[in-house]
């Protein structure tokens, strides 16, 4: 983690010379709500309603949460509060159960990311993320995973790491397998996304398996 300079109370996490990732601010609103404008029909199959921001008010109060949630009590921050309160227009700010960020390539925001305790389990992180499509290929969410596994591990009493999607979903399957999570099972119906309903692919892999990977490819160097 390392700390941004122009906003030094926010979450950063760099993940290499091309990707960082950050907590969102209120400036992101308008950069965030574009991208989910631009790849709002390929997400919407794939990606829960309330992540997909349908006005561009909602994803201001969104990134206001995010940013507030991140915030320690303090008179800077309420200052910053009343600054915000009335793009907020009465919405009450509640806790955010998840870690949710930017993903950053070259500087420019191109996707999402969360990483939550799993509900089932307090030593367990979940995570949830989308890309626009014209960053697809680019091994960009694998490497996200993979470096926030490595902060959570060193920062947390994670035991293990979920990823679930629609089973039909083979790009998010595809970064639970690159990064050998195990297939635990198939449950059937058990993704909804708004109107759809497809069977649930739920992979795993403990912490221990993800160190020990890490460690026979350093040897093998």
């Amino acid at each position: 983690m390392i700390v941004d300079q122009n906003h030094p109370s926010l979450f950063k996490l760099i993940v290499d010379k091309e990707i960082s990732l950050r907590t969102f601010h209120p400036e992101d609103a308008e950069g965030l709500f574009q991208l989910l404008e631009q790849n709002r029909a390929r997400f919407r199959p794939w990606i829960h309603p309330k992540t997909l921001h349908e006005t561009a008010k909602a994803t201001r109060i969104f990134t206001i949460e995010c940013f507030f949630d991140r915030l320690e009590e303090t008179e800077e921050s309420l200052a910053l509060f009343r600054q915000y309160s009335q793009d907020l227009d009465g919405h009450f700010l509640s806790p955010r159960p998840s870690l949710e960020m930017g993903i950053w390539y070259h500087g420019s925001l191109v996707g999402f990311i969360s990483v939550q305790n799993s509900y089932d389990s307090y030593t367990a992180a979940e995570f949830g993320y989308w890309l626009a499509e014209e960053w697809v290929g680019k091994g960009i969410i694998t490497r996200c995973v993979s470096a926030l596994m490595d902060y959570k591990i060193a920062n947390s009493n994670i035991e293990r790491f979920v990823i679930q999607c629609a089973a039909t979903n083979l790009r998010s399957r595809a970064v639970a397998e690159r990064l050998r999570y195990r297939l635990h099972m198939m449950q059937p119906n058990g993704e909804v996304v708004g109107e759809f309903v497809y069977d649930r692919a739920i992979y795993g892999i403990r912490v221990t398996a993800w160190q020990g990977r890490n460690k026979a490819n350093s040897d093998s160097k």
